[in-house]
């Protein structure tokens, strides 16, 4: 996971790859904000992540992911907020987590981010 030291400079770096629409986790869906659309677990997959930590408050963290919806044929950032590693991820982050392990970078990259 690459790390930034401030949520603006993922987000810039994201948005110069195409990530350009904005998901909120709903339950086990994303909730594609600029549309009021869900989508299902099984039609989205994280293909990027980074973790913010910053400086001046160290128990507020931020892990950016960048997210595709092939079926929907988009891409976007979704954020999670924790205070520090004893919280609960969601259990659908954490699988799709697995799933991105699972495959090779540059598998990732090539079969997933030239949408």
């Amino acid at each position: 996971m690459k790390m930034y030291s401030n949520a603006t400079d993922a987000i810039s770096d994201l948005h110069m790859q195409g990530f350009t629409s904005d998901f909120h986790l709903s339950g086990n869906d994303l909730l594609w904000v600029q549309e009021g659309f869900l989508i299902r677990a099984g039609e989205f997959a994280i293909v990027r992540h980074y973790k913010i930590e910053e400086a001046k408050n160290r128990m507020n963290k931020l892990a950016v992911f960048g997210v595709i919806a092939l079926y929907h044929n988009i891409k976007g950032i979704l954020l999670n907020h924790f205070k520090d590693y004893s919280e609960r991820t969601p259990p659908v982050l954490v699988k799709k987590l697995n799933e991105l392990s699972f495959y090779s970078k540059s598998e990732t990259e090539n079969s997933y981010l030239n949408l």
